[in-house]
């Protein structure tokens, strides 16, 4: 019997080697990606042209959809106040052009999204606006981790004294929670932190606008958005 548990043990640890390695090689490949992309350098004949400055920059984030400032600041060779000033300048073309799309600054990054005048109309034609209030225990989840992020799902089953599996896999399904990493380089267990969607569907900029946790009760969450 001991000989078997020996091997069962062995056999789990090997496994847990095998996934740390495997996720330390995705996470290599991402900063490699990262890299790549930041040692890119754009052509000083189009930063020294704010139109085309701004065109390329739209260009960026439509394709990338979110844009880390600290990536438009180093490809744009600029400061956050320039990268605020550019994207107003091209708000204010939509807004000239009665277009439905806006670009705002999401916490730490810039995103294209739509104006909120369009949301009742495209709500109706995708059916997707189907409001509910969030339970007690998907709020309490979601609440610990906003405030206290990063921490791991130990972490959260015992603030709660409940386990957690369910509403952190409903929370990430829907995009409002995501991965952050290790606490420590001998901590195999993932964190949790939440995602510029959670940010966009509360209706704040940054983490530091956080409204006390007596206010989130108040607060329709929509879990089919």
């Amino acid at each position: 019997m001991d000989d078997i548990k020996q091997t069962q043990e062995t056999i789990a640890e090997n496994a847990e080697v095998k996934e740390s390695n495997e996720t330390a090689g995705m996470e290599a490949q991402a900063e490699n990606k990262a890299a790549e992309k930041s040692s890119f350098e754009i052509d000083e004949a189009v930063l020294s042209n704010r139109e085309e400055l701004e065109k390329v920059m739209e260009a960026i984030i439509y394709v990338e959809g979110s844009v880390p400032i600290s990536r438009l600041r180093t490809l744009f060779k600029c400061e956050n106040s320039d990268i605020r000033n550019y994207i107003e300048s091209i708000n204010n073309k939509y807004r000239t052009a009665n277009s439905a799309i806006e670009i705002l600054e999401v916490g730490d990054s810039i995103i294209m999204t739509i104006i909120p005048s369009t949301f009742g109309t495209l709500s109706a034609i995708y059916d997707k606006k189907r409001k509910k209030k969030i339970s007690k225990a998907m709020l309490q989840t979601l609440s610990i981790i906003a405030y206290k992020q990063p921490l791991t799902k130990a972490e959260i089953d015992d603030i709660r004294q409940s386990d957690s599996g369910y509403h952190l896999r409903a929370l990430m399904e829907d995009g409002f929670i995501t991965w952050k990493g290790r606490k420590d380089y001998l901590d195999k267990r993932q964190t949790y932190g939440t995602t510029d969607k959670f940010l966009i569907h509360f209706g704040i900029n940054s983490l530091d606008d956080l409204p006390k946790l007596r206010e989130l009760k108040d607060l329709e969450f929509n879990k089919n958005e």
